[in-house]
C-alpha cells in the first residue's frame, strides 16, 4: 500500500521537509522504526541534492509503501548514478560520505538501481523497538 509519494525540488530545505513527510506513519510505526526511517530519508534526500549535480528544476522523488510489517522507501533522482564505496567507521575524518553507512547500518534490507537514474530503497520493520535496533 502506498503510503506516500512526493516530488521534492533539489534545494536544502525539501530535506526537513522530507523527514518530516513520514509524520503520518506515527500511529503505523513504532518510534524507534520512525526516527530510523527519518534518518535515513534524511541522509538520502541530502545525498541526491549533493551529489546527483541536478538543477533546481530538477526534482527528487520520495516514495514509501507498507507491505505486511515492513516501511519500502524509495528516494530517486535523475542523476546518473555512482560506484559504491565502502565506508568503514574510524577509516578516516571525512565530514562526508556517511549517508549510506548509516543505511547499511540501520536498514534491514537496502540497495542501489541505476538504469538511467539512480534509486536508493531500504527496507524496516514497523514496530522495531528500541532494544531491537542496530546499534551505530
Amino acid at each position: 500500500m502506498r503510503v506516500l509519494d512526493l516530488r521534492l525540488a533539489a534545494r536544502p530545505e525539501s530535506v526537513p521537509y522530507a523527514r518530516h513527510a513520514l509524520d503520518d506513519l506515527a500511529g503505523l510505526a513504532s518510534q524507534t522504526s520512525l526516527e530510523d526511517a527519518r534518518l535515513m530519508v534524511s541522509e538520502l534526500v541530502t545525498n541526491s541534492i549533493r551529489h546527483a549535480h541536478l538543477s533546481t528544476e530538477q526534482d527528487i522523488w520520495l516514495r514509501a509503501d507498507l507491505d505486511g510489517d515492513t516501511l519500502h522507501v524509495e528516494v530517486r533522482d535523475p542523476g546518473g548514478g555512482f560506484e559504491l564505496q565502502p565506508r568503514i567507521a574510524g577509516e578516516d575524518d571525512r565530514d562526508s560520505g556517511w549517508g549510506l553507512y548509516l543505511v547499511g547500518l540501520l536498514a534491514e534490507r537496502w540497495g542501489v538501481n541505476a538504469d538511467g537514474t539512480t534509486l536508493v530503497w531500504f527496507d524496516i520493520p514497523l514496530r522495531r523497538g528500541a532494544d531491537d535496533a542496530p546499534r551505530v
